[in-house]
C-alpha cells in the first residue's frame, strides 16, 4: 500500500500501455534511465514513480507510448465502466486521453471505442496520444456531447466523465477554488444534465453507463445522478459497491446507491466521485447494420504494407493520400452520419506506402532484419535525429528499430541512411 509518507506530492503515477508480453522489456528501459517504481496493488495496473533523473514525462518510455502518465484517481472511472471485450464504448468527453486508453485495452482488438473531443486545442491532444499509444481500435469524433448523431446505433458501455469544477485537484491547482466558486457552477451543472441525458439515448439496454468528475461539489455529483434517475429508465448499479470490496482502496468510499468518492489525498492522488449507472433490458449485438466503408473510403491492402499481422477487425483507408487505420465496427455509425477519424498510419507517395514511425501494433515484416540498439544512450541519438548506415537499408524504404528485441517503431530509409522521422 502506498502512504502519503512514502508518496510525496512530486511522485507520478503511470499505466503501462505496451503488450503483456514487452512489458519486462518496457521495465528494463525506464531502469536503464534510472527511474525506480513500483505497482500500486491496490489499483489493477497502476505504477507509481519512487524517484527518477528527470521528471518522467521526458522518459523514452512515455515519449515512445509505452506508457501513461495518469493520476491514480483518474483510472478509476474506466476499471468501474469495465467494458467486456468486443464491445462498443463511448467515451463522451476523451481528452486527453487516458480514460480512452484503458478502454481500448478492455474492450480489446476486437471492440471499439469512439473517443469524442469537442474543443478544437483538446482534440489534437487527444489525437496526438492516440496516436502515441497506437490506440487503433479508436475512432474520435469532434461533437458536443449533447448533440452526438448517429442515435439508431447504440453503446453497450458509456463514459461521462465530464466538465467540472475541478475542486477535487485542490490540492494540486489551489487556482480551480477561485475560477470556480459555487456561485459560477450553473453553466457547468447544465452541461453535465445535457451530457447524462444524451449518454441515456445513446446507452443500449443492458448497457452500462459511469459519470464521473473531478470535483467534490455535490451539485455536480450526487444532485446529477439524483436528477438524471429520476428522469429516465436508468438505475443504480452493483458496480460501484463491487470495486468499493474488490479494490479495498484507502479513500474510497460509497456515496450512495451506486456511487462512490474517492479521496485520493493520503495517497497523493486527486479526489474524484463516480457512478455506476445500467439500462435495464439485454445487450444485443449489431447484426444487421450496413457495415461496408462509405464510397469515398479508398481501401488499402495489408499485403502491401509490409506488417507482420494483418489486422482482423480494422481496415486501412487513404484519404488524400493520408492513410488511416479504422475499426470495422465503427462503419455503421459513419453510415448512420456520424464523421469520425482514425489513427493516422502513414502516407502514399506516388506508388508507395510510408507508415508512420509509431505504427508498432501490426510489428514488422521483416523483423530480422531490423536495426537494434542495446543502450538508452543509442535510443536517444536516433530520436533526437542522428542517422545511421545499416547494411540491411538497400532496396527498402524503411527498417524497423529495436530496442534488444522491443519493437518501438519504423526507421525512414534514405540514400543509404535511415533516420526516425515524424514527417
Amino acid at each position: 500500500m502506498i502512504h502519503q509518507n512514502e508518496n510525496s506530492r512530486g511522485r507520478r503515477f503511470f499505466r503501462w500501455t505496451c503488450p503483456e508480453f514487452a512489458c519486462q522489456d518496457c521495465l528494463d528501459l525506464l531502469c536503464q534511465e534510472g527511474f525506480r517504481f513500483s505497482r500500486v496493488p491496490e489499483v489493477p495496473g497502476a505504477w507509481v514513480e519512487l524517484e527518477g533523473p528527470f521528471a518522467l514525462g521526458g522518459s523514452l518510455a512515455n515519449y515512445l507510448g509505452l506508457m501513461y502518465i495518469q493520476d491514480l484517481a483518474s483510472m478509476l472511472p474506466a476499471l468501474l465502466l469495465n467494458p467486456c471485450r468486443g464491445s462498443r464504448v463511448l467515451d463522451m468527453c476523451a481528452s486527453p486521453g487516458g480514460k480512452t486508453a484503458q478502454l481500448s485495452e478492455m474492450s480489446g482488438e476486437s471492440g471499439l471505442v469512439i473517443a469524442n473531443e469537442p474543443n478544437s486545442r483538446r482534440y489534437e491532444t487527444l489525437r496526438a496520444n492516440v496516436t502515441r499509444l497506437n490506440l487503433v481500435n479508436v475512432a474520435i469524433t469532434g461533437y458536443e456531447g449533447q448533440d452526438l448523431p448517429a442515435k439508431d446505433i447504440l453503446f453497450d458501455y458509456i463514459l461521462v466523465d465530464a466538465p467540472c469544477s475541478g475542486w477535487g485537484t485542490a490540492d494540486k491547482h489551489p487556482e480551480v477554488l477561485k475560477i470556480w466558486t459555487e456561485e459560477r457552477t450553473g453553466p457547468l451543472t447544465e452541461l453535465q444534465k445535457k451530457l447524462l441525458i444524451s449518454a441515456s439515448d445513446l446507452l443500449a439496454p443492458g448497457g452500462t453507463l459511469v459519470y464521473s468528475t473531478c470535483t467534490t461539489n455535490e451539485q455536480e455529483n450526487r444532485k446529477q445522478v439524483e436528477q438524471i434517475l429520476e428522469r429516465s429508465d436508468l438505475i443504480a448499479s452493483q458496480r460501484a459497491e463491487n470495486m468499493h470490496r474488490e479494490l479495498a482502496l484507502q479513500g474510497l468510499h460509497p456515496a450512495g446507491e451506486g456511487m462512490l468518492n474517492f479521496d485520493g489525498r493520503e495517497m497523493g492522488a486527486q479526489s474524484f466521485f463516480m457512478a455506476a449507472l445500467e439500462k435495464p433490458g439485454r445487450m444485443k449485438q449489431i447484426t444487421d447494420m450496413n457495415a461496408s466503408p462509405p464510397r469515398n473510403w479508398e481501401p488499402v491492402d495489408p499485403g502491401v504494407l509490409r506488417i507482420g499481422e494483418k489486422p482482423r477487425y480494422a481496415g486501412f483507408y487513404v484519404f488524400r493520400d493520408r492513410m488511416f487505420v479504422l475499426p470495422h465496427k465503427v462503419l455503421p455509425y459513419v453510415r448512420q452520419g456520424l464523421k469520425v477519424r482514425g489513427y493516422y498510419a502513414g502516407k502514399r507517395t506516388r506508388s508507395k506506402y510510408l507508415l508512420s514511425p509509431r505504427l508498432r501494433v501490426f510489428g514488422d515484416q521483416d523483423s530480422e532484419k531490423g536495426y537494434r540498439v542495446h543502450t538508452v544512450q543509442e535510443v536517444r541519438r536516433i530520436i533526437s535525429g542522428q542517422s545511421i548506415y545499416p547494411s540491411q537499408c538497400a532496396e527498402v524504404a524503411q527498417i524497423g528499430f529495436y530496442w534488444k528485441e522491443l519493437f518501438l517503431g519504423r526507421l525512414k530509409v534514405s540514400r543509404g541512411r535511415a533516420f526516425w522521422s515524424e514527417k
